[in-house]
């Protein structure tokens, strides 16, 4: 097998899992700001969640991101309702990971060409990964505030 094209091959794979964390926080932050069902709103933000994760592996298994990634800053809960805070996190990280997924398209498209610049624009859709997570993060945290206690 090609090492040249599968480092590309995570690469891609990385920008398709960022695009479909995208979509999944979209759909989080649509049920949160509807301030309703909660428990579907959940399962798009743990869907987005792995997609993230899976990402940033991809894109390590490309060996295009550096071992300084920045650190996960929490994101602050601000205020108003926390449903309404929710969805700006879930909006906030499907942005980011649009970004991202940006960046790892364009590596993959100067791939063949310029080295350096595949390893910028993968570093640069790491640390929009990160905050993503963060966000992503923040918005669980919420979430928990909103989800009903039961007695065990």
């Amino acid at each position: 097998m090609n090492t040249k094209h599968s480092k590309k091959g995570h690469l891609e794979a990385a920008a398709s899992h960022h695009e479909q964390a995208a979509r999944y926080h979209r759909a989080a932050s649509r049920y949160f700001e509807a301030g309703q069902d909660y428990a579907h709103a959940a399962h798009q933000a743990m869907m987005a969640h792995g997609h993230a994760l899976h990402a940033i592996d991809q894109a390590h298994d490309a060996g295009a991101h550096s071992a300084n990634t920045p650190p996960i800053t929490p994101a602050s809960t601000g205020s108003g309702a926390i449903s309404e805070n929710a969805a700006k996190h879930h909006a906030m990280a499907a942005e980011l990971h649009e970004q991202a997924a940006q960046h790892m398209r364009h590596a993959v498209k100067l791939f063949d060409q310029d080295r350096s610049a595949v390893a910028h624009d993968a570093q640069l859709a790491l640390s929009l990964a990160v905050r993503a997570l963060s966000h992503g993060n923040e918005a669980a945290r919420l979430f928990v505030k909103l989800a009903p206690v039961e007695d065990s």
